[in-house]
């Protein structure tokens, strides 16, 4: 599921089109009855109709049936909305829960109703009146803005490390296409990543049994990685051979994409959420709402947790390198680089700002993006692509991270085994943003 349209940050490799049919066996002991069976069922039914009429890509595994009916339904996006305030009503109507998980997850399946009544109102045109209302609507999150000020502190410390001479995205681009992975040893260094990431995460954390991921090469995508689940705890993950792919992305699409990210995620989420608790709810991720974001910056984070600074400098170094045939002469220096240009990403939470809603131009916003973001002309007219098709979504890549690192190390302080816990927890508990952030 996660940027929809690229590992390099905007693909949706984890909210993708599913094929798996869930299929839920009944426990042994008969279940109490559960008050928010029949709103879950409704909330997934409008919410996929609401995606249909959207476009909007998102992850289903839930019964065949629920997606035929909701393809079937013809219903306008008024009358949408009008179902989905309806449902609003219901469950607040339902008595409080009567545990603080129940409450979580009644608390998380409001907000989630609330995301997909903007979406149809969106639909109509209807739009919030400002970047921070549509974040807080749609993803339940207040986003800190930064200053032109704040990304000309960055390319100052770049300006003076990058060497060469003439404009600094140019020099940049020469110095990052020295890491650049041969294409004809993609598979083999992407293939060892994963098994890395993979070793590196069982250590810490249970794989469902029967888990897997297959690795496929593809060509001429709008993204650099892609993570298609298909139930069952089975994904492929799919690389895209036609784009550039930098040495660091290998461990970073490894991690977010499989091994704990993504395919992780969906898998455990399947295996606890859907399987054992029977929340149906579970079954459907659109690119919006709040556990949207979440996941997204679950799979952000993912390398973060797996290696340290030292352990991912240390593999990329004496494995990866090696493995791709390039020279690690000037990799202390590009790993230098790569923690500045990392805190450039925040710039795409102000072009979309600034885009949507200040008013600026399509060319403007992609000439920011290359003052501001040090982004080439061709990326950050994808970016700006990126941002007209899911507009605020690009905060899940950036503010998102940032959300669940600060949850993930306040709960494991330095104990890594502490922070696998807090981790793992993100994936099975219905949280909302508010609760990943300092009390």
């Amino acid at each position: 599921m996660r940027t929809f349209f690229s590992c390099a940050r905007f693909r949706s490799s984890f909210f993708i089109l599913c094929t798996f049919v869930a299929t839920l066996s009944c426990a042994a002991t008969p279940r109490p009855a559960d008050p928010l069976a029949p709103i879950a069922r409704q909330f997934v039914l409008l919410g996929l109709a609401v995606a249909n009429k959207a476009h909007d890509q998102y992850l289903y595994f839930g019964p065949q049936a629920w997606r035929s009916e909701a393809q079937a339904d013809t219903r306008s996006a008024v009358e949408l909305q009008t179902a989905l305030e309806q449902l609003q009503q219901n469950l607040n109507a339902v008595p409080p829960a009567s545990t603080p998980r129940l409450a979580q997850r009644r608390q998380l399946l409001l907000a989630r109703i609330e995301a997909s009544v903007t979406r149809a109102k969106m639909l109509q045109g209807q739009f919030p009146a400002s970047f921070d209302e549509e974040t807080r609507l749609l993803f339940g999150a207040d986003v800190p803005a930064r200053s032109e000020a704040h990304f000309q502190a960055l390319i100052a410390e770049l300006e003076q490390l990058i060497p060469g001479e003439g404009a600094l995205p140019e020099r940049m681009a020469h110095f990052r296409d020295q890491f650049v992975i041969p294409v004809e040893r993609l598979e083999s260094v992407m293939t060892r990543a994963m098994q890395e990431c993979k070793q590196r995460t069982q250590q810490f954390m249970p794989l469902p049994a029967g888990e897997s991921v297959t690795l496929n090469l593809t060509e001429d995508k709008p993204w650099v990685g892609f993570t298609e689940y298909h139930g069952d705890g089975t994904s492929t993950v799919h690389i895209n051979r036609s784009v550039p792919v930098h040495i660091e992305r290998a461990l970073e699409l490894g991690c977010h994409e499989a091994y704990p990210g993504h395919h992780t995620h969906a898998a455990v989420m399947t295996d606890a959420l859907v399987r054992r608790e029977q929340w149906q709810e579970f079954t459907f991720i659109p690119l919006y709402g709040p556990q949207a974001i979440i996941a997204e910056g679950i799979a952000s984070y993912a390398p973060f947790l797996v290696f340290s600074e030292a352990q991912r400098q240390a593999f990329e170094k004496d494995t990866l390198l090696p493995l791709a045939g390039l020279d690690a002469s000037q990799f202390e220096l590009y790993s230098r680089y790569l923690a500045i240009k990392h805190e450039l990403i925040y710039s795409w939470n102000e072009a979309a700002r600034r885009h949507l809603y200040g008013g600026m131009s399509k060319s403007e916003t992609i000439q920011w993006l290359v003052d501001f973001g040090l982004e080439t002309e061709a990326t950050a007219t994808q970016r700006v692509a990126f941002i007209g098709a899911l507009r605020s979504y690009v905060i899940s890549y950036n503010y998102g991270m940032a959300l669940v690192k600060q949850y993930v190390e306040r709960e494991g302080g330095d104990d890594i085994h502490q922070r696998w816990a807090a981790f793992n927890h993100l994936m099975t508990t219905p949280l909302v943003p508010a609760e990943l952030q300092q009390p």
